[in-house]
């Protein structure tokens, strides 16, 4: 017996006004669809690769895939298919983007990343592709750098072409010296060479060269010619040409660069030496900059510190002077500054200009110079807390970049970078030379100390070396013909004149000739082949105003000049 029709209305008898509700679906859905699909129920496609059988729906399949949604939706024979083939792929990794097809979950890490990245971009999965370009720019080193970028040329992915580049500019030093490096083609460094060479120090350029060509050299000699021409030898260093390249047997070897071009222009460098001195800053000079010319012994005025300062640094690159950090001495008491200033010495109309700050704010630090990156260690920081941190400056990048810290906190102490530290190579006993910092003596929080560490950059590692005879603190130390001497300073009870050298083959301090006056918080640097002391203070702390030059041939001390002031806390670099 039919129903009688019944029908119902609210329309006119309420004003209540109409509601829109917005139910999540998904989030019941999605956990139905893979329970479902988990249990066999529902599948209406099974995806084949090799021997692994994934099931699967095929509207889910191109809801997230383009690459599926293009096969279901075209006419295409896989449209009418109960199963379809993939080749070419990781079965594992097209099972594990399914699984975040129905869960939204996915685990990515350094064992399955490039797969996921290759499935991902074979089946157009733009989200989960996305994901593996973040999770790259997060894991780069110098191990996988080379990896990285060949994932970056294979999918085309800007981002991490971007990423790759700055990195290795960044961390040139710590890239050309691993093995990673050593072990890529010869068209993988020309590639490299080509995008590096006119951003970082030519002799950094010279060493990821060499260090490529003597890893395997009797596979990559014959390519030694064809990588050279990214070394510009005019602008490798005096100190690399003279000692490392010009004595190099492959270099000579090559037909282009014999043995007359390669010693004419190692003659055209040792003659262009340093003309001058420049001191920068000090306690009674904190804004004041002067030249002292080292053959007609006068000094003349450069253009004022901006922001003047003590116990700072200094250093030259390329022409162009550098100024670090340093005590500002507001109102009389120290204030550490992380402020880094710059001179082109080179140009007519010298001026400072400001570069990027350093991380950390310091004084009475350790700074020195490798391949054109400035290094910096220690000192005490805003709170005159002693510190053992370290940053490096990237002069292309105008970055600085933290370090590895010293094994102990110092302020008051030296560093000098040193060309030297031999290591074999390869089976054929090929040597190559790497620079280390020399951290040396200075005030520890307790005492004034004599031990001596040396970082290696290409490690990133210090390790303990022979200690000094006599603690020092505000002295000097510098690298002169191999050697490394450390200068007078001040052992806790008075100012020395004692002065010793670190022979870095046997590990070994030997004292040589006093200087003329004991002297602490001095400067110094090497020019014309001598040693050149200049300002300071003496046991009574009264100013010292004389210049003093060391000359090892014959071992002793000369005074060759004096300050217009008096100079103590200060730098010193020669020019």
């Amino acid at each position: 017996m039919a129903m009688a029709e019944t029908s119902f209305s609210l329309s006119g008898t309420s004003l209540v006004k109409e509601q829109t509700h917005n139910i999540d679906h998904a989030s019941d859905l999605l956990p139905f669809a893979n329970k479902s699909r988990q249990d066999g129920r529902f599948n209406d496609i099974i995806i084949r690769v090799g021997e692994k059988n994934i099931p699967a729906n095929k509207m889910v399949l191109s809801c997230y895939s383009k690459y599926f949604n293009t096969m279901f939706n075209t006419e295409m024979e896989e449209k009418y298919k109960d199963a379809v083939e993939v080749h070419a792929v990781d079965a594992e990794s097209v099972e594990k983007l399914v699984d975040f097809m129905y869960t939204g979950k996915i685990n990515i890490n350094t064992n399955n990343v490039c797969d996921l990245l290759a499935v991902s971009d074979f089946l157009q999965m733009l989200s989960v592709k996305k994901l593996c370009i973040e999770y790259l720019l997060t894991t780069i080193t110098q191990q996988n750098c080379f990896t990285i970028q060949a994932l970056a040329d294979c999918f085309t992915i800007p981002k991490l072409t971007k990423k790759f580049n700055n990195f290795v500019v960044e961390n040139y030093q710590q890239v050309v010296s691993d093995d990673h490096f050593k072990k890529i083609s010869k068209d993988d460094v020309i590639k490299l060479l080509q995008l590096t060479h006119d951003k970082v120090s030519t002799d950094l350029v010279y060493t990821a060269v060499m260090n490529w060509v003597k890893f395997d050299l009797a596979s990559n000699e014959s390519y030694l010619s064809e990588l050279f021409k990214f070394v510009d030898l005019s602008k490798v260093s005096p100190k690399m040409l003279k000692d490392v390249v010009s004595v190099e047997p492959l270099i000579r070897k090559l037909d282009d660069w014999g043995d007359l071009f390669v010693d004419a222009l190692v003659q055209q460098k040792m003659e262009t030496t340093e003309k001058s001195l420049i001191s920068l800053g000090g306690k009674r000079s904190l804004t004041e900059v002067t030249k002292f010319d080292l053959q007609t012994k006068q000094w003349s005025q450069l253009p004022d510190l901006p922001v003047g300062r003590q116990l700072a640094a200094a250093v030259v690159i390329d022409d162009i002077l550098y100024h670090l950090a340093g005590d500002l001495q507001t109102d009389g008491k120290i204030t550490a500054t992380n402020i880094v200033l710059r001179m082109k010495l080179i140009k007519k109309n010298l001026k400072w200009e400001k570069v990027a700050s350093m991380n950390v704010k310091r004084y009475v630090f350790g700074a020195a110079v490798i391949n054109g990156v400035i290094f910096v260690f220690g000192g005490a920081d805003e709170n005159n807390t002693i510190v053992s941190t370290g940053e490096y400056y990237v002069v292309p990048f105008n970055k600085w970049i933290q370090l590895k810290p010293m094994k102990v906190a110092r302020s008051g102490h030296c560093m000098v970078a040193h060309n030297g530290q031999c290591i074999h190579i390869s089976k054929f006993c090929s040597i190559n030379y790497t620079d280390q910092l020399y951290s040396l003596g200075g005030w520890d929080g307790k005492q004034v100390i004599s031990s001596v560490e040396r970082y290696d950059p290409s490690l990133d590692e210090w390790k303990d070396v022979a200690s000094m005879q006599t603690p020092r603190q505000w002295f000097v130390a510098v690298v002169f013909n191999n050697v490394v001497y450390a200068i007078g300073g001040y052992d806790g009870k008075q100012s020395l004149k004692s002065v010793e050298k670190y022979n870095v083959d046997d590990d070994t301090w030997v004292y040589v000739e006093n200087m003329n006056i004991e002297r602490h918080a001095h400067a110094a640097c090497v020019a014309q082949n001598k040693i050149y002391v200049v300002g300071g203070l003496d046991s009574g702390n009264k100013v010292v105003k004389s210049i003093e030059c060391y000359d090892d041939q014959t071992d002793k001390w000369s005074v060759v000049g004096e300050t217009e002031v008096g100079l103590y806390y200060h730098s010193i670099v020669a020019v």
